[in-house]
């Protein structure tokens, strides 16, 4: 079957900073924010006088007539890179962002570069050309934006500066400033009559019928253009505003920009370097897995922003894209780990630390795990599983602000938690410096799920989209591997016996006719994806015997759909990350061999094209909700030994 991906990464630094290609070719539709609001970019050669496009559209969504024909695409962990050619020229375009996990001093630069190299094919004299549209500064029509330069590039921004004025899901950022750092780089747009067309820099324009763009014209043959955005204020956390990270390492943001423009040579060299590795392991497992992992790299990673807060910590914070916007997500966290456990496991210390501190406050009243601390980039406290509005009722008068127990995740964040500082003291060689400085909290959460862990109440879990469910079996092995996660970590055996007889306890009550294990303990002839057992080996507990996890992968097998095995026996839908969790449960190449080729040909054939999704019908491939979100670092788990 022929690889097609679904979108392709363009840009992608962070939530806000984020260019989509969700077509075939550059050129097949313009160009796109994560979110679906269109945000073009253009691209082509100068052939003499005449602008010949490798990707642009006018305002109007008329496309421009001549073109250099894309002829090729690869994707790698940290680069798209296409190929153009027609009877004057061959174009190589490559788009990197230098997500490096284990060079924080570069991966949280918020630049990207655009690489060209032309092959003249003609005698005529041949420029490049590359623009990007203001609109990735504003979030709204009639949002109006002015040019100016500084002492290394041209930037736009929104006329009203207001940072970190609103929080949301689907939207763009409307404060701070788009650059590009070249010395050609102007105001501008392409028009109907294949030429350019240059804007005054003194001006405001609107940034969705005047489309203005910054552009640069390159007459050197081979070269790279790097962009950046300058959020000014990035994050808001518990009421302070912090600061970019980079700026740990230098006084302005034209000296950062100008710095990691000189400096491509040796980050590009960098990129390859991570690229070779990574897919040399991923395709030692398959083909098909390599171009999965290729594909979710960036997008696991950009669905982030790291700051460090007023103490000098780390604090890595996922925005949970696509499905309320929630800043900080626990059970976005969980799923999303391997691949930060892979090159930095203090990332996922990072991820962890706001939670611990949201549960330490005032706020926070209950004896499990908060889910969230706030709405991206508001990290301020929970959202999630608050009353959004004024409600009147017989009993009481609720407003928004007050948790409700109702829509918590109680033994889901609790266990999320616990084995996730399991998992970082294990991949990081023995650090488990979060969870001692605060062992009573930890002892608290792990007590509420020797209480009421083992046979949940009816309950939310992760896959909260599916419902409240009570008697959950996978929430169950939750519960058992979160508290062998605390016997491990505080050397108390006692808690390890506990999860010893509970493990051996639930083999029986979660035992079905069909040869494998329940949905629910109460569900005869029901089954699901038991994605929360795989940290039993990945940790050491050995808790659940071998032939119970063989005959789950068998079960499996037997559920295998066109684009995968559904998540439990309730839908058709699946989550990615849970499905290639699934292959862990036990190795077996047949099944996940099987995993991969569904997901290739969902990624493939689906016409939704969006950045990559995490839930998905496995009969249709259609879209059901979800995109961009970080959760893809969970494809990652078959690398963790």
């Amino acid at each position: 079957m022929k690889y097609r991906p679904v979108a392709v990464p363009l840009v992608t630094v962070d939530p806000f900073f984020s260019i989509w290609s969700c077509d075939d070719a550059l050129y097949g539709s313009p160009t796109q924010h994560w979110s679906g609001k269109i945000c073009p970019i253009t691209a082509g050669i100068l052939v003499g006088g005449e602008f010949m496009s490798m990707g642009a559209f006018e305002p109007n969504g008329r496309a421009i007539k001549r073109r250099v024909y894309q002829t090729g695409l690869k994707i790698t962990p940290t680069s798209s890179i296409y190929e153009f050619e027609n009877e004057h020229a061959k174009v190589t375009l490559t788009f990197t962002t230098p997500l490096l996990l284990n060079r924080l001093d570069i991966m949280t630069r918020p630049v990207s570069y655009v690489a060209y190299k032309i092959e003249s094919k003609s005698q005529r004299p041949i420029r490049f050309v590359f623009g990007v549209s203001s609109r990735a500064c504003v979030d709204n029509i009639g949002q109006t934006v002015s040019f100016s330069r500084t002492s290394c590039s041209v930037r736009c921004g929104n006329t009203s500066q207001t940072p970190l004025a609103q929080s949301g899901d689907n939207v763009m950022i409307d404060w701070g400033y788009l650059h590009i750092c070249d010395k050609t780089a102007m105001p501008g747009r392409i028009v109907a009559q294949n030429r350019l067309e240059a804007y005054p820099i003194n001006r405001t324009y609107d940034a969705f019928a005047d489309e203005p763009y910054l552009m640069v014209i390159k007459n050197e043959q081979e070269g790279v253009v790097t962009l950046g955005y300058d959020e000014i204020k990035p994050i808001e956390y518990f009421g302070e505003q912090l600061d970019e990270y980079y700026t740990k390492y230098f006084d302005s943001f034209e000296d950062m920009l100008l710095t990691a423009h000189n400096q491509y040579p040796e980050v590009k060299a960098l990129c390859d370097e991570l690229d070779a590795s990574l897919t040399a392991e991923t395709s030692a497992l398959s083909e098909d897995y390599e171009k999965i992992t290729s594909l979710a790299y960036r997008q696991a990673i950009a669905a982030h922003k790291l700051v460090e807060d007023t103490e000098g910590n780390i604090v890595f914070l996922s925005k949970e894209d696509d499905s309320n916007g929630c800043i900080g997500t626990l059970d976005v966290t969980y799923p999303s780990i391997p691949l930060f456990l892979k090159y930095n496991p203090e990332l996922v210390k990072g991820m962890l630390r706001p939670i611990i501190k949201y549960a330490k406050s005032d706020v926070w009243t209950y004896d499990f795990t908060p889910h969230d601390v706030g709405q991206y980039p508001l990290a301020n406290g929970q959202v999630y599983g608050t009353y959004p509005f004024k409600i009147w009722d017989i009993d009481s008068y609720r407003i928004y602000g007050d948790l409700a127990f109702e829509k918590q995740m109680p033994i889901e964040e609790a266990g999320n938690m616990l084995l996730c500082l399991a998992a970082v003291k294990k991949y990081s060689g023995g650090d488990q410096s979060l969870f001692d400085a605060d062992k009573d909290l930890m002892k608290k959460w792990t007590d509420y799920l020797v209480k009421y862990g083992y046979d949940p109440e009816n309950q939310l879990c992760t896959d909260d989209f599916a419902g409240h469910l009570a008697r959950n079996c996978n929430l169950s092995i939750k519960a058992i591997l979160g508290i062998a996660a605390y016997a491990s970590l505080s050397g108390d055996e006692s808690y390890m016996d506990i999860a010893k007889e509970y493990a051996k306890k639930w083999e029986t009550d979660a035992k079905a006719s069909h040869g494998a294990t329940r949905l629910t303990f109460d569900g005869e002839d029901t089954w699901s994806l038991k994605y929360n057992i795989v940290w039993d080996d990945l940790l050491g507990y050995n808790l659940f015997s071998d032939d119970l996890k063989k005959a789950e992968i068998e079960l499996y097998k037997t559920k295998c759909n066109r684009y995968g095995v559904p998540l439990d026996s309730r839908a058709d839908f699946t989550k990615i990350d849970w499905l290639m969790w699934a292959t862990c449960i036990h190795k077996d190449k047949e099944f996940f061999d099987m995993v991969c080729e569904s997901m290739i040909r969902m990624i493939s054939e689906t016409v939704d094209r969006i950045p990559l999704t995490d839930w998905y019908f496995t009969s249709t491939a259609a879209f059901r909700a979800f995109r961009n979100r970080s959760v893809v670092g969970g494809l990652f788990i078959n690398l963790l030994d």
